[in-house]
Formats: C-alpha cells, sequence, structure tokens
C-alpha cells in the first residue's frame, strides 16, 4: 500500500513554512493527505504556529502583533484552513514551551471538531504523557532523532548530527492502542536501520519517518528515498516535496 504523504510544516519547502499559504497549497494538491505544523506560544499568551526562534522572531520575546508582521499565523486560523482543506494533521508541541500548550491545544481541537482529523506528536514524553491523561482517544506521535547542534564540513557538505532513540521508543505507550499511533523517525535514522519498523509494530504503533530541513549527504530529500521507503513499507512519509 502506498503509504500517506504529509507535508512538513505545510506544503514542505514548495512554499513558505508554517505559512497559510502554505496549508492552503497542501489542501489543494490530491496527492497530499496531512501536514505536519509546530504549534508554540507567543510571549503574550497567545497560541500560534511556527517552528520558533531560527526562523524567525525569538517566541518568547515576540507579542503576537510583532509575529504577524513575520507572517506567523494563529493555531485558530491554521486548524480552520486544515479543516477547510479536509487534511489530516500532525500537531507537534514543541518542547521547552509551558504545558499548558498541551491542555490549550486540546480544548482549541476539541471546540474546532478537529479530533477525528488530528494527531499529537512530540520529541516531549511529558507532553505526550499529559496528552493521553486529558484525550485517551487521540493518537500519539512519539518523535526522535532531534538534530544536534554541532554541524561539521564533510567531503561533500556539512555533516548533520542527531540522537538516537532510546530502547524503549515504542514499548513505552504500548498499553496506548490507538488508530494512528506512531513512531516518528528520522529518515536517515530509519533506513539506516530498518529494523525499528519491525520493533514498532509489535507494539502496534506505525511507522512515520519525516525529512529535516538539512539533510546528510546520500539521505537527500527526493523521489530516489521516498521510493526506498515506500519499499521499507513505512506507513506515512513526512516530507519537503510532497508535490
Amino acid at each position: 500500500t502506498f503509504p500517506e504523504v504529509q507535508g512538513h510544516r505545510g506544503y514542505g519547502d514548495e512554499a513558505p513554512h508554517n505559512t497559510i499559504q502554505a496549508f492552503r497549497a497542501a489542501g489543494q494538491h490530491p496527492g497530499v493527505q496531512s501536514v505536519e505544523f509546530d504549534v508554540r506560544r507567543s510571549a503574550d499568551g497567545h497560541l500560534v504556529v511556527t517552528h520558533g526562534p531560527e526562523l524567525g522572531p525569538n517566541l518568547s520575546k515576540a507579542t503576537l502583533e510583532e509575529l504577524r508582521e513575520a507572517k506567523v499565523p494563529l493555531l485558530s486560523e491554521v486548524l480552520d484552513c486544515c479543516l477547510e482543506g479536509g487534511l489530516l494533521m500532525n500537531v507537534e508541541l514543541k518542547g521547552g514551551e509551558p504545558i499548558e500548550n498541551v491542555k490549550d491545544t486540546l480544548k482549541m481541537l476539541s471546540e474546532k471538531g478537529a479530533f477525528p482529523v488530528s494527531r499529537i506528536s512530540s520529541f516531549d514524553r511529558g507532553m505526550l504523557q499529559l496528552t493521553r491523561e486529558l484525550e485517551p482517544s487521540l493518537p500519539l506521535g512519539a518523535l526522535y532523532h532531534p538534530g544536534i547542534p554541532k554541524v561539521e564540513a564533510g567531503p561533500s557538505g556539512q555533516l548533520v548530527y542527531y540522537m538516537e532513540e532510546p530502547e524503549d521508543f515504542a514499548s513505552w505507550f504500548a498499553d496506548h492502542q490507538v488508530e494512528g499511533d506512531s513512531v516518528n523517525l528520522r529518515a536517515e535514522a530509519f533506513l539506516r536501520k530498518p529494523s525499528l519498523a519491525e520493533e514498532a509494530r509489535k507494539h502496534g504503533k506505525k511507522v512515520m519517518v519525516w525529512f529535516p530541513c538539512i539533510t546528510n549527504p546520500g539521505f537527500e530529500d527526493g523521489e530516489e528515498m521516498y521510493q526506498k521507503l515506500i519499499d521499507l513499507g513505512v506507513d506515512v512519509i513526512c516530507c519537503n516535496k510532497p508535490s
């Protein structure tokens, strides 16, 4: 079976990341079934969709008005756009943010009637555990392989480092058997260790693979890598070239 195609930060690199323009474009493409986006909080308490300071204003100091100037949308606007476009939503709760983001995001999803098309993902296990307590029926996506801020020059360009997955990457929430539960793995890490799929499925989890914005040589985001992942039977590909 063909995997679900998910637009990274909306529509990958084919539209400005985490913008209404990106979510609209994803909703108009028949080959894109879902989108991933990042939920954070502005300095004056508003839930917004942005990856964070490395791509724009420093959220901890930026008000909604300042973020607006950088075309950062409200979470409510993104939800409306995705619902209108018939998209499934991979709602990533960024770690290092107020824990209230969990409850407030779930409240907004509930008010919009968006639970049936939502999954909650995070690198922060505490946020996923709280999600599970508050809304046990929502699918969880346990994210792994965050980048390590150490970039070196290799013979073919920059080298990117990332953290390995822990041993209990799938087993820690094996008793949370909800359709759509997944382990969300960096594409390179999965391609280097395809046995992760067997371990994930043993615990009832789907395999979602994601591409970062900067890849190592030999693991570039594109058709060749997508075909390898399809051949390995992944369930979802979160990519930067969804079209």
